[in-house]
């Protein structure tokens, strides 16, 4: 997995601008116009990723299924809710040292938490036991769930370390449970890459996104075309996903 990590850190920005700038300035003496073209492509992709308007242009290509409109659904059609995992903060100080949700795993419980209120299914929830953490992500969410939001929840899928391996072992609970359709919460740019691994898997599946990264386009100001450190997270966190997507697609899980 330490492997991955880093294969993956060096495969997006900065880390991929920082080495072809280092590659050129060590291995092209002999080839300047080269060695100068790579650093000034490489120094201004980093200048327009780390703008709003690229991070926008990038979310905007992954944010493609709509916010669910609750009021238009079948609730009849459906067996359950499933909500994706997105990591915690281990023992943070102000909660007396307890673990915590991310600020992504906060988004997706509420808003399952909110669907369920509305829909009245039950849910499920997603995640696998990762690196120093004590308990599976699922017992963490649903300890998050029924402490802090009252809920219930009826299934955990405790397995999984990946978005394609929660819809595998989340199908194993459901076939179980004779759960055929389900409304599938996660971040509004993770839902191609979490809809095509859990109709993969053979879910019926629609998409109940949150946490949406792009707007409307023509608020713009022009402090969204100038380098910003967030916008440069968001676009590396919408190059990850895409990277993540082509592996998916490309690549037998």
């Amino acid at each position: 997995m330490l492997g991955r990590y880093l294969l993956k850190t060096a495969a997006l920005p900065p880390a991929i601008n920082i080495l072809i700038i280092l590659a050129a300035l060590l291995l092209l003496r002999s080839k300047p116009k080269l060695r100068n073209t790579l650093i000034l492509l490489s120094t201004l992709s980093l200048a327009f990723l780390a703008t709003p308007f690229a991070a926008q242009l990038l979310a905007r290509q992954l944010e493609i299924y709509p916010a669910l409109d609750v009021e238009k659904i079948d609730t009849g059609s459906y067996q359950a809710i499933v909500i994706l995992g997105a990591g915690r903060h281990r023992q943070a100080p102000e909660y007396g040292g307890a673990d915590v949700p991310k600020a992504m795993g906060l988004e997706r419980l509420r808003y399952g938490m909110w669907l369920q209120r509305k829909t009245g299914l039950p849910i499920m929830v997603a995640g696998g036991q990762w690196g120093a953490d004590t308990t599976p992500e699922s017992d963490f969410m649903a300890s998050i769930v029924e402490r802090e939001f009252m809920g219930v929840v009826t299934w955990r899928e405790s397995s999984s370390r990946t978005t394609w391996e929660n819809a595998n072992f989340a199908k194993v609970i459901a076939d179980k449970n004779n759960l055929r359709r389900v409304l599938l919460v996660t971040q509004a740019w993770h839902m191609p890459r979490a809809m095509y691994s859990f109709e993969q898997a053979g879910f019926s599946v629609t998409a109940a996104p949150t946490g949406f990264r792009s707007d409307d386009q023509e608020g713009m100001e022009v402090a969204d075309y100038l380098p910003q450190a967030n916008a440069l997270y968001i676009s590396t966190l919408m190059l990850h996903e895409m990277l993540g997507l082509l592996w998916y697609r490309l690549i037998p899980q």
